[in-house]
């Protein structure tokens, strides 16, 4: 685990990816005085090394905003207790494929953001906002009007290296759509949940049109393309070229 200062009462933690993966893990955490506030909770053993770190601090985690409702953003609440959600009101169709009924108390957000919710926690001031795309799910968090966390609308390696976008076939347009809206949020300092943050605009949009030729070549065919063809146009490589197979696994 790495922590590193954003700015004051601003972290982000990083964690080393999974074996065979080359995306890590990103939990940002925000702090007003003896209570903190974090953007996505990894898997558990990240956010108990996060609770660890910050309780010898004598900062305990008062609440945890979702970006989106798929494990490795989520199943870190077993290991926060009492802790407060906020996430989308439309978590339950993503929680059903990966959580039994059973134990949705878990994850159920005690704020459910429809289109966007705005509050104030210490010196941030806080704008969430609906933003299905990699997930019908997805939520973007403004900050101070300066940072935007994306969840995995774009995803990196640790060290930046793009990473092919994972989305079915059926929900490409979807997320063609989202990444779209995201030009709108290119002078922001992007938080991704995965990566690097990004500063530099130009390479932002680069990253963003290279990710739109790449879905719009797959969704443009009714029949399977390979993953050569549908990076033709695109002037950047990605990482985990094997979730195009992915695509098409609806």
């Amino acid at each position: 685990m790495i922590i590193k200062e954003i700015e004051k009462n601003f972290l982000k933690f990083i964690f080393d990816p999974k074996e065979d993966n080359k995306f890590g893990y990103n939990i940002f955490v925000l702090i007003d005085g003896n209570k903190a506030m974090l953007i996505d909770s990894g898997y558990r053993m990240h956010s108990t090394e996060v609770k660890k770190n910050l309780e010898s601090k004598g900062i305990r985690i008062e609440s945890v905003i979702i970006s989106h409702f798929h494990l490795d953003h989520i199943n870190g609440l077993t290991g926060l207790p009492d802790v407060h959600i906020i996430g989308s009101a439309d978590y339950e169709k993503t929680l059903d494929i990966y959580v039994d009924a059973e134990k949705h108390h878990i994850y159920t957000p005690d704020i459910k953001v429809e289109e966007e919710y705005s509050f104030k926690f210490g010196e941030f001031d806080i704008e969430i906002k609906s933003f299905p795309g990699h997930a019908n799910c997805s939520l973007l968090t403004v900050i101070n009007g300066k940072y935007v966390h994306i969840g995995d609308e774009l995803i990196f390696s640790n060290d930046g290296v793009p990473i092919l976008p994972l989305i079915s076939k059926s929900h490409i347009k979807r997320h063609i759509t989202s990444l779209e809206k995201l030009k709108d949020f290119t002078s922001y300092v992007i938080l991704p949940s995965h990566g690097k943050i990004i500063r530099d605009e130009e390479l932002l949009l680069k990253d963003i049109e290279n990710r739109l030729k790449y879905l719009k070549a797959v969704d443009a065919k009714s029949e399977k393309i390979s993953y050569e063809e549908a990076v033709r146009e695109c002037d950047q490589e990605f990482l985990h070229s094997e979730f195009h197979e992915i695509i098409y696994k609806d």
